[in-house]
């Protein structure tokens, strides 16, 4: 990025300052500021401020440049996954893409009404490598938690990325609530403390885990028995079984070791978490 006149001005009084031959040839000591010893109409003020005035063009030529490269370098080359992702995060509900291109034009718009407009909070792109289509999923987020777009939402982002995306690309778009996640586990806890307190606490580490994985995260057994043993008290924790079941699906499906939801995310409410308690002798 271009910097200021001011900036660059300043760079070369600093450096014409601390120069030592600069110094000597005109009486100063290296380091001084460059306003106690010129005035604003000297000769060596106005020419230092034509050359920084010079080199300001210079660099914006050169922004203006490397802009009009990239731009065409984007409208020629396929576009990588991390693409999608950040085209569907810059998504803003309710807007217009400037003409012809695949961006919106928000000069009319404060820091605080583009971040409104941005519904989707989280975004991720997997491709297919049997079939080449892309699988984007996305969320928002409602009273503090990732949830899934409205209807009408929805279908505004269908019609963004059938504008935006690369011709020929194919795009299966999720869009669910979050999946539902199930355990039961087996603790070993500390006889000086309550059972019902660890209880308590254990059920917060697991829901505290789950629920902030990150998006489209991999889920595992071992990392929900490492989130649990850091609770006090705890001494043991065993996953005896766990399950996962998709938003609109009627049956579980074990995880062995390790699992993706199918939403992106997913919640544990406390009546699928089953904790055996047993004193640790």
């Amino acid at each position: 990025m271009a910097r200021t006149i001011s900036e660059i001005k300043s760079a070369i009084c600093a450096e014409w300052m601390g120069n030592e031959d600069v110094a000597k040839a005109y009486g100063f000591t290296p380091g001084e500021s460059f306003s106690s010893k010129y005035s604003v109409v000297s000769i060596e003020n106005l020419l230092f401020y034509i050359v920084a005035v010079t080199s300001w063009i210079v660099e914006r030529l050169i922004d203006a440049h490397k802009e009009e490269v990239t731009t065409a370098l984007d409208s020629k080359i396929p576009h990588r996954a991390k693409w999608y992702r950040d085209k569907v995060l810059d998504f803003m509900k309710g807007k217009t893409l400037a003409d012809d291109t695949d961006v919106y034009d928000t000069s009319d718009m404060t820091v605080d009404e583009i971040e409104a407009a941005k519904v989707v909070k989280y975004a991720a792109v997997s491709e297919n490598a049997s079939t080449s289509i892309l699988t984007i999923k996305v969320a928002g987020v409602k009273d503090g938690k990732k949830s899934a777009l409205d209807a009408s939402t929805k279908q505004q982002l269908e019609n963004y990325l059938r504008e935006v995306k690369d011709a020929g690309v194919r795009i299966n778009l999720v869009n669910e609530s979050a999946d539902r996640f199930k355990c039961s586990l087996s603790i070993c806890y500390d006889g000086l403390l309550e059972a019902e307190a660890v209880a308590t606490a254990v059920l917060n580490a697991v829901q505290n885990y789950v629920e902030n994985l990150p998006f489209n995260g991999v889920y595992s057994n071992m990392a929900l028995v490492d989130a649990v043993q850091h609770v006090s008290g705890v001494k043991i924790a065993e996953v005896k079984n766990s399950a996962i079941m998709a938003n609109g699906s009627d049956s579980w499906a074990d995880i062995d070791v390790r699992a993706v939801p199918h939403s992106g995310y997913m919640n544990a409410a406390s009546s699928d978490v089953t904790i055996t308690m047993e004193e640790y002798v």
